[in-house]
């Protein structure tokens, strides 16, 4: 049986939340589905390329499996291959003449891949995508977003933040569904862009475990390969994983630091993982509030998320956020978090319960938290340990999830 053609397109490769939503999809659906994934951002970063081109899961296999589709048994045959387009015009930033541009691009896309699901990731693509497919006439295929978070909760000009929620609203009725992936995220898609609750379906975001997971000092072992200045064994060690983008807060959390750098233990470090637009101002930042003797940025590391058994706090301090996967690998992992409450933050974290949260873009609120933590870390083991027994983080069900909407829409064509 001839396998229906999925096609994803994501705005950028450099890895984040949204990258690793479609490299989990990709891997994880190949065996259902002929699946091709178009990323943007020529010169940016490959990272998401790079993922799907090395993955075991994606090399060439023959086989048979079975898949269940209501109460029909189907035989597919089992050819792993995923298909790689770079696009050419399709940028994170708005520029009208790469715009029209990339529009025009996806549009060949489509008549040259014949996809019957294109599924759209982030807001650009989201937009353009959906946009493209109007200027195919007697085209078939459905149209399927997911909001990785709307762009209009992220701190920038009101103008900005209008130009994206009615591009949002207008772009909603030549989509055929809309993933969410949290409460907060379905709630605004039905509150603030008045989408019809039948075009939207929650799937909640799910991590899979690590067959393998670090013990804390091999993770401390693999971790210091990367660090100048050695973490020792009695290192009270706090981390964040994030991009360096203006909304991941990295300033936030070295202003917050620097407060109190000199009242701090002497046994205190802290390590910012990840790489961005913003990684070399941090680096002057660090350097200007003289603090490079307790923190250190190593850059992006390949599947960090291994290391969050290293860290005794996790801190995520964005002005931004949806569902964050640090925040699901942090839980997963029992590491106690201070977190920004925003996004969807708020349903995993609950102040002084399950972890600590506080207000975005505050430094001083931040190091209250940090101070709190630090003179109180058998409460914070047990927030984990709760954080931990109430996640309800199912892999298997985000996955049969998604497969359940394709075969929902397919069975209207």
């Amino acid at each position: 049986m001839k396998k229906k053609k999925i096609l994803f397109i994501i705005t950028q490769g450099h890895w984040g939340g949204a990258q690793r939503y479609v490299f989990d999809l990709a891997v994880n659906l190949n065996k259902y589905f002929d699946i091709t994934v178009a990323v943007g951002e020529k010169n940016g970063k490959t990272d998401l390329q790079k993922q799907l081109a090395t993955n075991p899961s994606t090399s060439s296999r023959q086989g048979r499996i079975s898949l269940r589709a209501g109460n029909e048994q189907r035989t597919i045959n089992k050819e792993q291959k995923i298909k790689i387009v770079q696009l050419e015009y399709l940028v994170r930033h708005i520029s009208p003449i790469k715009d029209l541009l990339a529009i025009l691009e996806l549009q060949k896309l489509y008549k040259k891949t014949k996809p019957d699901i294109i599924h759209l990731n982030s807001s650009k693509a989201g937009i353009l995508g959906s946009v493209a497919k109007l200027f195919i006439v007697h085209c078939s295929l459905f149209i399927v977003y997911t909001a990785h978070g709307w762009v209009f909760n992220e701190p920038i000009p009101k103008l900005k933040k209008c130009l994206y929620k009615s591009s949002e609203k207008f772009t909603a009725r030549f989509k055929d569904k809309i993933i969410t992936l949290s409460d907060k995220d379905f709630s605004d898609a039905k509150n603030i862009l008045k989408i019809k609750p039948e075009k939207l379906d929650l799937i909640k975001l799910a991590i899979k475990p690590p067959k393998h997971k670090f013990k804390k000092q091999e993770a401390r072992k693999k971790l210091n390969t990367f660090l100048k200045n050695k973490i020792e064994s009695d290192t009270f060690l706090i981390g964040t994983i994030a991009n360096f983008y203006p909304t991941k807060g990295i300033d936030i959390l070295l202003e917050a630091i620097s407060l109190k750098k000199d009242r701090l233990p002497k046994n205190i470090k802290f390590v910012i993982i990840g790489n961005g637009p913003e990684y070399k101002n941090s680096k002057i930042q660090i350097s200007n509030s003289k603090i490079e003797n307790i923190v250190e940025v190593p850059g992006f590391i390949d599947k960090a998320y291994k290391l969050f058994p290293a860290f005794d706090l996790f801190v995520l301090p964005s002005r931004k956020e949806g569902l964050p996967y640090t925040i699901l690998e942090a839980i997963n992992y029992k590491i106690p978090i201070i977190a920004t409450d925003v996004g969807s933050i708020g349903s995993l974290i609950q102040d002084k319960k399950t972890g600590l949260l506080c207000r975005p873009n505050n430094p001083e609120v931040l190091n209250k938290k940090i101070e709190f933590a630090l003179q109180n870390k058998q409460e914070l083991q047990n927030y984990a340990a709760q954080a931990y027994n109430n996640l309800n983080s199912d892999f298997d069900k985000f996955i049969e999830g998604t497969i359940s909407l394709y075969r929902s829409l397919l069975d209207q064509a």
